[in-house]
Protein backbone atom coordinates (compact mmCIF):
# COMPACT_ATOMS: atom_id res chain seq x y z
CA UNK A 1 0.00 0.00 0.00
CA UNK A 2 2.96 2.32 0.39
CA UNK A 3 3.45 2.48 -3.39
CA UNK A 4 -0.28 3.16 -3.89
CA UNK A 5 -0.14 5.93 -1.30
CA UNK A 6 2.85 7.52 -3.06
CA UNK A 7 0.98 7.39 -6.38
CA UNK A 8 -2.05 9.03 -4.77
CA UNK A 9 0.16 11.80 -3.37
CA UNK A 10 1.72 12.72 -6.74
CA UNK A 11 -0.64 15.69 -7.48
CA UNK A 12 -0.01 17.01 -3.95
CA UNK A 13 3.76 16.72 -4.39
CA UNK A 14 3.95 18.37 -7.80
CA UNK A 15 1.06 20.87 -7.69
CA UNK A 16 0.57 21.49 -3.98
CA UNK A 17 -1.59 24.63 -4.09
CA UNK A 18 -3.94 23.33 -6.76
CA UNK A 19 -4.21 19.93 -5.10
CA UNK A 20 -5.07 21.46 -1.71
CA UNK A 21 -7.72 23.71 -3.26
CA UNK A 22 -9.34 20.82 -5.11
CA UNK A 23 -9.34 18.59 -2.03
CA UNK A 24 -10.92 21.46 -0.12
CA UNK A 25 -13.52 21.70 -2.88
CA UNK A 26 -14.30 17.99 -2.41
CA UNK A 27 -14.62 18.47 1.36
CA UNK A 28 -16.98 21.44 0.96
CA UNK A 29 -19.10 19.49 -1.53
CA UNK A 30 -19.28 16.55 0.89
CA UNK A 31 -20.42 18.83 3.72
CA UNK A 32 -23.07 20.45 1.51
CA UNK A 33 -24.30 17.03 0.41
CA UNK A 34 -24.56 15.91 4.03
CA UNK A 35 -26.65 19.01 4.80
CA UNK A 36 -29.22 18.14 2.13
CA UNK A 37 -31.90 16.74 4.56
CA UNK A 38 -31.74 19.89 6.67
CA UNK A 39 -31.50 22.55 3.95
CA UNK A 40 -33.24 21.00 0.95
CA UNK A 41 -32.51 19.36 -2.35
CA UNK A 42 -31.32 22.59 -3.97
CA UNK A 43 -28.06 22.40 -2.07
CA UNK A 44 -27.39 19.00 -3.65
CA UNK A 45 -27.13 20.71 -7.06
CA UNK A 46 -24.46 23.04 -5.69
CA UNK A 47 -22.57 20.06 -4.27
CA UNK A 48 -22.78 18.22 -7.60
CA UNK A 49 -21.46 21.28 -9.44
CA UNK A 50 -18.49 21.54 -7.06
CA UNK A 51 -17.77 17.83 -7.43
CA UNK A 52 -17.94 18.03 -11.23
CA UNK A 53 -15.61 21.03 -11.29
CA UNK A 54 -13.19 19.43 -8.83
CA UNK A 55 -13.18 16.03 -10.56
CA UNK A 56 -12.43 17.57 -13.93
CA UNK A 57 -9.42 19.55 -12.70
CA UNK A 58 -8.19 16.90 -10.26
CA UNK A 59 -8.03 14.24 -12.95
CA UNK A 60 -6.38 16.75 -15.29
CA UNK A 61 -3.66 17.23 -12.68
CA UNK A 62 -3.50 13.48 -12.19
CA UNK A 63 -2.96 12.97 -15.92
CA UNK A 64 -0.15 15.53 -15.94
CA UNK A 65 1.56 13.63 -13.13
CA UNK A 66 1.05 10.25 -14.82
CA UNK A 67 2.64 11.53 -18.01
CA UNK A 68 5.90 11.91 -16.11
CA UNK A 69 5.55 8.58 -14.28
CA UNK A 70 4.62 6.38 -17.23
CA UNK A 71 8.06 6.10 -18.79
CA UNK A 72 9.47 2.91 -20.33
CA UNK A 73 11.75 2.35 -17.31
CA UNK A 74 8.82 2.68 -14.88
CA UNK A 75 7.20 -0.47 -16.26
CA UNK A 76 10.24 -2.48 -15.09
CA UNK A 77 9.19 -1.86 -11.48
CA UNK A 78 7.50 -4.90 -9.89
CA UNK A 79 3.73 -4.55 -9.82
CA UNK A 80 3.70 -1.07 -11.36
CA UNK A 81 0.53 -1.57 -13.41
CA UNK A 82 -1.56 -3.22 -10.60
CA UNK A 83 -0.58 -0.54 -8.12
CA UNK A 84 -1.35 2.16 -10.67
CA UNK A 85 -4.77 0.57 -11.22
CA UNK A 86 -5.39 0.46 -7.45
CA UNK A 87 -4.48 4.14 -7.08
CA UNK A 88 -6.82 5.01 -9.96
CA UNK A 89 -9.65 3.00 -8.37
CA UNK A 90 -9.18 4.95 -5.13
CA UNK A 91 -9.37 8.23 -7.03
CA UNK A 92 -12.61 7.17 -8.74
CA UNK A 93 -14.01 6.00 -5.42
CA UNK A 94 -13.28 9.35 -3.76
CA UNK A 95 -14.64 11.60 -6.49
CA UNK A 96 -17.46 9.49 -7.98
CA UNK A 97 -18.50 6.38 -6.05
CA UNK A 98 -18.66 7.77 -2.50
CA UNK A 99 -20.59 10.97 -3.44
CA UNK A 100 -23.00 8.96 -5.63
CA UNK A 101 -23.64 6.42 -2.86
CA UNK A 102 -24.22 9.22 -0.34
CA UNK A 103 -26.64 10.94 -2.74
CA UNK A 104 -28.59 7.67 -3.21
CA UNK A 105 -28.85 7.14 0.54
CA UNK A 106 -30.09 10.72 1.00
CA UNK A 107 -32.68 10.33 -1.74
CA UNK A 108 -31.28 12.98 -4.08
CA UNK A 109 -33.06 12.88 -7.47
CA UNK A 110 -30.99 11.95 -10.55
CA UNK A 111 -28.15 10.79 -8.29
CA UNK A 112 -26.98 8.05 -10.67
CA UNK A 113 -27.07 10.38 -13.66
CA UNK A 114 -25.09 13.00 -11.74
CA UNK A 115 -22.53 10.37 -10.76
CA UNK A 116 -22.05 9.14 -14.32
CA UNK A 117 -21.72 12.75 -15.50
CA UNK A 118 -18.99 13.40 -12.93
CA UNK A 119 -17.27 10.20 -14.09
CA UNK A 120 -17.45 11.41 -17.70
CA UNK A 121 -15.96 14.78 -16.75
CA UNK A 122 -13.19 13.01 -14.81
CA UNK A 123 -12.31 10.91 -17.87
CA UNK A 124 -12.27 14.04 -20.03
CA UNK A 125 -9.94 15.72 -17.54
CA UNK A 126 -7.63 12.70 -17.63
CA UNK A 127 -7.60 12.78 -21.42
CA UNK A 128 -6.97 16.54 -21.51
CA UNK A 129 -3.33 16.04 -20.51
CA UNK A 130 -2.56 12.93 -22.55
CA UNK A 131 -4.86 12.62 -25.59
CA UNK A 132 -4.77 15.92 -27.42
CA UNK A 133 -7.44 15.21 -30.02
CA UNK A 134 -10.01 14.41 -27.33
CA UNK A 135 -9.18 17.69 -25.62
CA UNK A 136 -9.57 19.50 -28.94
CA UNK A 137 -12.90 17.76 -29.58
CA UNK A 138 -14.25 18.78 -26.16
CA UNK A 139 -13.10 22.36 -26.74
CA UNK A 140 -14.91 22.35 -30.08
CA UNK A 141 -18.10 21.11 -28.41
CA UNK A 142 -17.97 23.95 -25.91
CA UNK A 143 -17.47 26.44 -28.74
CA UNK A 144 -20.49 25.01 -30.56
CA UNK A 145 -22.53 25.17 -27.34
CA UNK A 146 -21.63 28.85 -26.98
CA UNK A 147 -22.53 29.36 -30.63
CA UNK A 148 -26.03 27.92 -30.24
CA UNK A 149 -26.83 28.02 -26.49
CA UNK A 150 -30.54 27.47 -27.04
CA UNK A 151 -29.99 24.28 -29.03
CA UNK A 152 -27.39 23.09 -26.51
CA UNK A 153 -29.89 23.60 -23.69
CA UNK A 154 -32.58 21.61 -25.52
CA UNK A 155 -30.14 18.75 -26.14
CA UNK A 156 -29.10 18.75 -22.48
CA UNK A 157 -32.71 18.62 -21.27
CA UNK A 158 -33.50 15.82 -23.71
CA UNK A 159 -30.50 13.82 -22.50
CA UNK A 160 -31.51 14.25 -18.85
CA UNK A 161 -35.00 12.96 -19.61
CA UNK A 162 -33.78 10.07 -21.78
CA UNK A 163 -33.23 6.61 -20.21
CA UNK A 164 -30.16 6.22 -22.46
CA UNK A 165 -28.33 9.16 -20.87
CA UNK A 166 -26.63 7.17 -18.11
CA UNK A 167 -25.47 4.20 -20.29
CA UNK A 168 -24.23 6.65 -22.93
CA UNK A 169 -22.25 8.63 -20.32
CA UNK A 170 -20.74 5.41 -18.93
CA UNK A 171 -19.80 4.21 -22.40
CA UNK A 172 -18.19 7.54 -23.33
CA UNK A 173 -16.32 7.67 -20.01
CA UNK A 174 -14.98 4.13 -20.51
CA UNK A 175 -13.97 4.87 -24.12
CA UNK A 176 -12.19 8.14 -23.26
CA UNK A 177 -10.41 6.56 -20.28
CA UNK A 178 -9.33 3.61 -22.44
CA UNK A 179 -7.88 5.90 -25.11
CA UNK A 180 -6.06 8.16 -22.65
CA UNK A 181 -4.68 5.31 -20.52
CA UNK A 182 -3.67 3.41 -23.64
CA UNK A 183 -1.60 6.38 -24.75
CA UNK A 184 0.05 6.64 -21.32
CA UNK A 185 0.76 2.94 -20.86
CA UNK A 186 2.13 2.40 -24.34
CA UNK A 187 5.86 1.66 -24.23
CA UNK A 188 7.75 3.48 -26.95
CA UNK A 189 10.87 5.54 -27.44
CA UNK A 190 11.07 8.86 -25.66
CA UNK A 191 10.53 11.99 -27.72
CA UNK A 192 13.63 13.89 -28.74
CA UNK A 193 14.43 16.54 -26.17
CA UNK A 194 14.13 20.16 -27.24
CA UNK A 195 15.39 23.53 -26.12
CA UNK A 196 13.67 24.86 -22.98
CA UNK A 197 13.61 28.31 -24.62
CA UNK A 198 11.49 27.26 -27.58
CA UNK A 199 8.37 29.36 -27.93
CA UNK A 200 5.52 27.77 -25.99
CA UNK A 201 2.89 28.78 -28.56
CA UNK A 202 2.23 25.65 -30.63
CA UNK A 203 5.62 24.27 -29.63
CA UNK A 204 6.83 21.16 -27.85
CA UNK A 205 7.43 22.90 -24.53
CA UNK A 206 3.68 23.31 -24.27
CA UNK A 207 3.19 19.57 -23.92
CA UNK A 208 5.98 18.84 -21.42
CA UNK A 209 5.10 16.89 -18.30
CA UNK A 210 5.55 18.38 -14.86
CA UNK A 211 9.04 16.93 -14.47
CA UNK A 212 10.21 18.51 -17.74
CA UNK A 213 10.30 15.40 -19.91
CA UNK A 214 8.89 15.86 -23.42
CA UNK A 215 5.48 14.30 -23.92
CA UNK A 216 4.41 12.11 -26.79
CA UNK A 217 2.95 13.97 -29.71
CA UNK A 218 0.63 13.01 -32.51
CA UNK A 219 1.38 13.05 -36.21
CA UNK A 220 0.19 16.64 -36.65
CA UNK A 221 2.29 17.86 -33.72
CA UNK A 222 5.35 16.08 -35.05
CA UNK A 223 4.89 17.61 -38.50
CA UNK A 224 4.49 21.12 -37.08
CA UNK A 225 7.53 20.57 -34.87
CA UNK A 226 9.55 19.36 -37.84
CA UNK A 227 8.66 22.53 -39.77
CA UNK A 228 9.77 24.72 -36.86
CA UNK A 229 12.96 22.69 -36.47
CA UNK A 230 13.67 23.14 -40.19
CA UNK A 231 13.36 26.91 -39.93
CA UNK A 232 15.63 26.90 -36.88
CA UNK A 233 18.24 24.79 -38.63
CA UNK A 234 18.26 27.01 -41.71
CA UNK A 235 18.49 30.17 -39.61
CA UNK A 236 21.39 28.74 -37.61
CA UNK A 237 23.28 27.70 -40.73
CA UNK A 238 22.79 31.13 -42.31
CA UNK A 239 23.94 32.93 -39.14
CA UNK A 240 26.99 30.68 -38.88
CA UNK A 241 27.91 31.22 -42.54
CA UNK A 242 27.61 35.01 -42.23
CA UNK A 243 29.72 35.06 -39.07
CA UNK A 244 32.47 33.01 -40.71
CA UNK A 245 32.59 35.41 -43.62
CA UNK A 246 32.60 38.55 -41.44
CA UNK A 247 33.03 37.95 -37.68
CA UNK A 248 31.51 41.20 -36.35
CA UNK A 249 29.87 41.81 -32.98
CA UNK A 250 26.43 42.08 -34.55
CA UNK A 251 26.68 38.76 -36.38
CA UNK A 252 28.13 37.13 -33.26
CA UNK A 253 25.12 38.29 -31.28
CA UNK A 254 22.83 37.00 -34.03
CA UNK A 255 24.49 33.59 -33.75
CA UNK A 256 23.96 33.54 -29.98
CA UNK A 257 20.29 34.45 -30.47
CA UNK A 258 19.81 31.66 -32.99
CA UNK A 259 21.30 29.28 -30.44
CA UNK A 260 19.31 30.44 -27.40
CA UNK A 261 16.02 31.23 -29.17
CA UNK A 262 15.72 28.67 -31.96
CA UNK A 263 12.07 29.38 -32.78
CA UNK A 264 12.36 33.16 -32.87
CA UNK A 265 13.84 33.59 -36.33
CA UNK A 266 11.80 35.50 -38.97
CA UNK A 267 10.46 32.37 -40.70
CA UNK A 268 9.36 30.75 -37.45
CA UNK A 269 7.76 33.99 -36.26
CA UNK A 270 5.78 34.29 -39.50
CA UNK A 271 4.70 30.64 -39.31
CA UNK A 272 3.66 31.00 -35.68
CA UNK A 273 1.64 34.11 -36.47
CA UNK A 274 -0.16 32.27 -39.27
CA UNK A 275 -0.97 29.24 -37.12
CA UNK A 276 -2.20 31.28 -34.17
CA UNK A 277 -4.17 33.52 -36.55
CA UNK A 278 -5.92 30.47 -38.02
CA UNK A 279 -6.97 29.27 -34.56
CA UNK A 280 -8.02 32.76 -33.47
CA UNK A 281 -10.00 33.25 -36.68
CA UNK A 282 -11.95 30.04 -36.10
CA UNK A 283 -12.65 30.93 -32.48
CA UNK A 284 -13.68 34.53 -33.13
CA UNK A 285 -15.94 33.56 -36.02
CA UNK A 286 -17.60 31.01 -33.74
CA UNK A 287 -18.15 33.30 -30.75
CA UNK A 288 -19.15 36.28 -32.91
CA UNK A 289 -22.61 34.75 -33.08
CA UNK A 290 -23.04 35.59 -29.40
CA UNK A 291 -24.58 39.03 -29.11
CA UNK A 292 -22.70 40.14 -25.98
CA UNK A 293 -19.18 39.77 -27.36
CA UNK A 294 -17.06 42.84 -26.54
CA UNK A 295 -14.59 43.61 -29.34
CA UNK A 296 -12.38 45.68 -27.02
CA UNK A 297 -11.37 42.47 -25.23
CA UNK A 298 -9.39 41.43 -28.32
CA UNK A 299 -6.53 43.72 -27.33
CA UNK A 300 -6.49 42.31 -23.80
CA UNK A 301 -6.34 38.77 -25.17
CA UNK A 302 -3.50 39.75 -27.50
CA UNK A 303 -1.47 41.20 -24.61
CA UNK A 304 -2.18 38.11 -22.53
CA UNK A 305 -0.96 35.91 -25.37
CA UNK A 306 2.18 38.02 -25.74
CA UNK A 307 3.29 38.10 -22.10
CA UNK A 308 2.59 34.36 -21.76
CA UNK A 309 5.99 33.77 -23.37
CA UNK A 310 8.04 35.16 -20.50
CA UNK A 311 7.16 32.68 -17.70
CA UNK A 312 8.36 29.90 -20.00
CA UNK A 313 11.52 31.95 -20.61
CA UNK A 314 12.21 32.11 -16.88
CA UNK A 315 11.77 28.35 -16.48
CA UNK A 316 13.85 27.67 -19.58
CA UNK A 317 16.79 29.78 -18.43
CA UNK A 318 16.94 27.79 -15.20
CA UNK A 319 16.78 24.48 -17.03
CA UNK A 320 19.51 25.58 -19.44
CA UNK A 321 22.08 26.41 -16.76
CA UNK A 322 24.28 23.35 -17.41
CA UNK A 323 24.20 24.05 -21.15
CA UNK A 324 25.18 27.67 -20.59
CA UNK A 325 28.54 26.43 -19.29
CA UNK A 326 29.37 25.22 -22.81
CA UNK A 327 28.33 28.61 -24.21
CA UNK A 328 30.52 30.36 -21.63
CA UNK A 329 33.57 28.32 -22.63
CA UNK A 330 32.84 28.83 -26.33
CA UNK A 331 32.48 32.61 -26.08
CA UNK A 332 35.39 32.96 -23.61
CA UNK A 333 34.28 36.38 -22.31
CA UNK A 334 36.88 38.62 -20.60
CA UNK A 335 34.73 38.94 -17.49
CA UNK A 336 31.65 37.30 -16.05
CA UNK A 337 29.69 40.51 -16.50
CA UNK A 338 30.44 40.40 -20.24
CA UNK A 339 28.84 36.95 -20.45
CA UNK A 340 25.77 38.16 -18.55
CA UNK A 341 25.59 41.17 -20.86
CA UNK A 342 25.70 38.88 -23.89
CA UNK A 343 22.73 36.90 -22.55
CA UNK A 344 20.81 40.11 -21.88
CA UNK A 345 21.49 41.45 -25.37
CA UNK A 346 20.36 38.16 -26.90
CA UNK A 347 17.14 37.93 -24.91
CA UNK A 348 16.12 41.58 -25.32
CA UNK A 349 14.98 40.77 -28.87
CA UNK A 350 11.93 39.14 -27.31
CA UNK A 351 10.53 42.59 -26.51
CA UNK A 352 10.06 43.72 -30.15
CA UNK A 353 8.92 40.20 -31.08
CA UNK A 354 6.25 40.35 -28.38
CA UNK A 355 5.13 43.81 -29.48
CA UNK A 356 4.94 42.63 -33.10
CA UNK A 357 2.85 39.62 -32.16
CA UNK A 358 0.53 41.67 -29.95
CA UNK A 359 -0.06 44.25 -32.68
CA UNK A 360 -0.62 41.52 -35.29
CA UNK A 361 -3.13 39.63 -33.12
CA UNK A 362 -4.93 42.86 -32.22
CA UNK A 363 -5.12 43.89 -35.86
CA UNK A 364 -6.51 40.49 -36.81
CA UNK A 365 -9.09 40.73 -34.04
CA UNK A 366 -10.09 44.21 -35.17
CA UNK A 367 -10.72 42.93 -38.69
CA UNK A 368 -12.67 39.88 -37.51
CA UNK A 369 -14.82 41.68 -34.94
CA UNK A 370 -15.35 44.88 -36.97
CA UNK A 371 -14.32 46.95 -33.94
CA UNK A 372 -15.81 50.43 -33.67
CA UNK A 373 -12.54 52.16 -32.67
CA UNK A 374 -9.67 50.23 -34.28
CA UNK A 375 -7.02 52.96 -33.95
CA UNK A 376 -7.70 53.36 -30.25
CA UNK A 377 -7.45 49.60 -29.65
CA UNK A 378 -4.32 49.17 -31.75
CA UNK A 379 -2.52 52.13 -30.18
CA UNK A 380 -3.38 51.03 -26.64
CA UNK A 381 -2.26 47.45 -27.25
CA UNK A 382 1.01 48.54 -28.85
CA UNK A 383 1.93 50.96 -26.04
CA UNK A 384 0.96 48.62 -23.20
CA UNK A 385 2.75 45.63 -24.76
CA UNK A 386 6.07 47.54 -24.75
CA UNK A 387 5.98 48.26 -21.02
CA UNK A 388 4.47 44.85 -20.17
CA UNK A 389 7.10 42.90 -22.14
CA UNK A 390 9.97 44.90 -20.61
CA UNK A 391 8.57 44.31 -17.12
CA UNK A 392 7.90 40.61 -17.73
CA UNK A 393 11.38 40.02 -19.15
CA UNK A 394 12.98 41.82 -16.21
CA UNK A 395 11.11 40.08 -13.39
CA UNK A 396 11.46 36.60 -14.90
CA UNK A 397 15.22 36.99 -15.31
CA UNK A 398 15.89 38.01 -11.70
CA UNK A 399 12.70 36.76 -10.06
CA UNK A 400 12.13 33.98 -7.51
CA UNK A 401 13.60 30.52 -8.00
CA UNK A 402 10.65 28.53 -6.63
CA UNK A 403 7.63 27.64 -8.71
CA UNK A 404 5.22 29.23 -6.22
CA UNK A 405 7.09 32.55 -6.28
CA UNK A 406 7.32 32.50 -10.06
CA UNK A 407 3.60 31.82 -10.23
CA UNK A 408 2.84 34.84 -8.06
CA UNK A 409 5.14 37.04 -10.18
CA UNK A 410 3.50 35.80 -13.37
CA UNK A 411 0.04 36.47 -11.95
CA UNK A 412 1.04 39.99 -10.87
CA UNK A 413 2.54 40.86 -14.26
CA UNK A 414 -0.46 39.47 -16.17
CA UNK A 415 -3.05 41.25 -14.01
CA UNK A 416 -1.02 44.46 -14.17
CA UNK A 417 -0.91 44.30 -17.97
CA UNK A 418 -4.67 43.71 -18.17
CA UNK A 419 -5.47 46.59 -15.81
CA UNK A 420 -3.08 48.87 -17.71
CA UNK A 421 -4.72 48.00 -21.03
CA UNK A 422 -8.22 48.82 -19.82
CA UNK A 423 -7.00 51.97 -18.08
CA UNK A 424 -5.10 53.04 -21.18
CA UNK A 425 -8.11 52.39 -23.41
CA UNK A 426 -10.22 54.62 -21.17
CA UNK A 427 -7.45 57.26 -21.09
CA UNK A 428 -7.25 57.45 -24.88
CA UNK A 429 -11.01 57.84 -25.03
CA UNK A 430 -11.00 60.62 -22.44
CA UNK A 431 -7.96 62.64 -23.61
CA UNK A 432 -7.76 61.73 -27.28
CA UNK A 433 -5.32 59.61 -29.20
CA UNK A 434 -2.42 62.09 -29.19
CA UNK A 435 -2.53 63.35 -25.60
CA UNK A 436 -3.84 60.12 -24.07
CA UNK A 437 -1.33 58.04 -26.02
CA UNK A 438 1.51 60.30 -24.92
CA UNK A 439 0.52 60.04 -21.25
CA UNK A 440 0.08 56.27 -21.51
CA UNK A 441 3.44 55.89 -23.26
CA UNK A 442 5.16 58.04 -20.63
CA UNK A 443 3.72 56.00 -17.74
CA UNK A 444 4.09 52.48 -19.16
CA UNK A 445 7.44 52.99 -20.85
CA UNK A 446 8.83 54.82 -17.81
CA UNK A 447 7.75 52.02 -15.50
CA UNK A 448 8.98 49.30 -17.85
CA UNK A 449 12.37 50.93 -18.40
CA UNK A 450 12.76 51.52 -14.67
CA UNK A 451 12.09 47.87 -13.85
CA UNK A 452 14.30 46.72 -16.72
CA UNK A 453 17.20 48.97 -15.65
CA UNK A 454 17.06 47.70 -12.07
CA UNK A 455 16.81 44.08 -13.19
CA UNK A 456 19.66 44.53 -15.65
CA UNK A 457 21.89 45.97 -12.96
CA UNK A 458 21.07 43.06 -10.66
CA UNK A 459 21.59 40.47 -13.42
CA UNK A 460 25.00 41.89 -14.32
CA UNK A 461 25.99 41.87 -10.64
CA UNK A 462 25.19 38.18 -10.27
CA UNK A 463 27.83 35.61 -11.28
CA UNK A 464 26.81 33.11 -13.98
CA UNK A 465 25.20 29.99 -12.50
CA UNK A 466 25.71 26.64 -14.23
CA UNK A 467 24.17 24.36 -11.59
CA UNK A 468 21.11 22.36 -12.61
CA UNK A 469 17.95 23.50 -10.78
CA UNK A 470 16.70 21.27 -7.97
Amino acid sequence: MRAVWQLWLQPCRQLLVGALLLQLTWLVAAILLACTPAIGMDIAGVAATLLAFGAWFWFTMLGMCLRGLCRPESFLLPGFRPRLATAGALQVAQWVLLPTLAALLLGVPHALLAGTTILLLASIGLAASSTRYINLLVWGLFVLAGWQPGLAGQIARALIASPWAMPLALLLAALIARLSLGAMLRIEDRETDSSPLENAQLGRTRVRSLDGTPARRGKLGKRIGAIFDGTSQRAMEQALLRYRRRPTWHLRMMLVRRLLLPHDNPQAIALRLLLVAAIVTFYVVAVMHRQRFNAVMVGAYAILLGVARFPQLGRGMRQMRPNLADLYLTLAPPTRADFQQTLLDALTVLVPITVLGTVAYTGLGIVLTHAAEPVRMLLTAAIVSVGASLTALAVHLVGPEGSFGRGLVDLGVTLGAMVTYWGGYWLLGALGHALGGGVLLLVTLGFGLGVWTSARREYLRRPPCFDAPL
